[in-house]
């Protein structure tokens, strides 16, 4: 029996709002290779089975005892900053913490990650990140964002569609992501003025809208600028394959699953540098890739060309699914499956299993607000006192346990 313990500080029905339902029991559990999943949440309300998983309400300072309840046999924490945090100030005695990374910033990436086992990196600019902080380079391991093929592809859009009727513009924009200025949608709305009448900008994602309301307005393009909160993972390709160019130019991207998403749906990609390194997007090969990422005048030339130059739009689609197809699903899946053998093997050799002083260490974290302790003289002097708390409560559980 294997047991997957997923600590992640959202709750499973904000990830179903934004329209990830349908491929989440998946994601968490690829290849179907663990007998259970868990899912450790302090913002779930109840108890309940979902999406093939047990969702558990746990406190984030007791998440711990859940990871012993359940006799997990991997936590796996997703993300470097809270989740990270998480997991790695409740770790449990030779059960492994696997940390995965979707950042490359290094102020999203918790010092908690020295804590971790095993790192994931969603890209090789995120691998390098990593040992900024946590210095094990053998367990710092490439894991890439992965994209579903058969739902993911090129879909034949009605000219009388609905998005058509909704959006009546010659050129349509797309742009799909988070609100949030790593985004970069302020450039991309200005540079919906320079671009005119006949181009409109649809934005999906959810965030802040009230900066961008009040962008789009004081330049005057407010009645072509739309935006929608959440769309079901299903009906992303209609959206990829009706655009006529996505843009995504972000200041900041480890790897962006919406530009995988898009190559195999054969959109037209207009992007920055930063975000096509990640996915490894060629100038005009499968991608347009602008340089000045400050300049709307150099955004609006790359999507005025993603748009009207037809010579190139049919190389860049013809391309496009071709370059998805080595972030295809079964292929990463496969990679993340043989990642968890190797844990496992590396479990039963013994390799998490922590030393007395370790263990001190953690039950210290637990009563301390999850700060790592140096062990000089005068910090034992200091905290004494939590260390005898600590053991009092390791005492007390083993003579429970010894009575039961």
């Amino acid at each position: 029996m294997k047991r997957l313990g997923v600590v992640t500080p959202d709750s499973l029905t904000n990830y179903i709002s934004m329209g990830y339902g349908g491929w989440l029991e998946e994601y968490y559990n690829p290849q179907h290779f663990f007998d259970e999943v868990y899912y450790f949440s302090s913002g779930e309300d109840k108890e309940r089975r979902e999406l093939g998983m047990h969702i558990v309400p746990v406190p984030i300072h007791r998440i711990w005892k859940s990871i012993k309840q359940f006799k997990i046999d991997i936590v796996r924490a997703y993300g470097g900053e809270l989740a990270c945090e998480m997991a790695c100030s409740n770790k449990v005695n030779g059960v492994p913490v696997v940390v995965s990374v979707h950042d490359r910033r290094l102020e999203c990436l918790s010092d908690m990650i020295k804590r971790t086992d095993i790192a994931f990196g969603v890209s090789e600019e995120v691998v390098q990140l990593i040992l900024a902080k946590y210095k094990q380079k053998d367990r710092i391991w490439l894991l890439p964002n992965r994209v579903n093929l058969s739902v993911m592809k090129p879909q034949d859009v009605d000219s009388n569609s609905d998005l058509n009727r909704r959006y009546p513009f010659k050129f349509r924009i797309l742009h799909v992501g988070r609100k949030d200025p790593v985004k970069n949608i302020d450039t991309l709305i200005r540079a919906l003025k320079i671009l005119g009448p006949e181009y409109c900008l649809l934005a999906i994602g959810k965030g802040d809208l009230s900066q961008y309301t009040a962008l789009a307005k004081a330049e005057r393009v407010g009645t072509r600028f739309f935006s929608i909160e959440a769309v079901n993972n299903e009906e992303l390709p209609g959206y990829y394959s009706w655009a006529s160019c996505l843009c995504n130019p972000s200041r900041s991207e480890a790897m962006s699953i919406a530009l995988i998403e898009a190559l195999a749906c054969g959109a037209v990609i207009v992007t920055s540098p930063i975000a096509a390194r990640g996915v490894h997007i060629k100038h005009l090969e499968d991608g347009i890739v602008f340089d000045d990422l400050e300049n709307p005048q150099c955004l609006a030339s790359a999507i005025e060309r993603a748009c009207t130059d037809w010579k190139l739009v049919e190389r860049l689609k013809e391309n496009a699914r071709k370059s998805a197809m080595k972030f295809e699903k079964s292929k990463i899946d496969r990679l993340e499956v043989s990642y968890y053998q190797k844990i496992l093997f590396m479990k039963e050799e013994g390799l998490f299993r922590k030393t007395i002083l370790e263990e001190v260490s953690d039950t210290i974290m637990r009563y301390s607000g999850n700060k790592a302790p140096r062990f000089t003289p005068s910090w034992v002097k200091r905290n004494v006192r939590i260390l005898l708390q600590g053991f009092h409560h390791r005492v007390k559980r083993g003579a429970n346990a010894r009575t039961a």
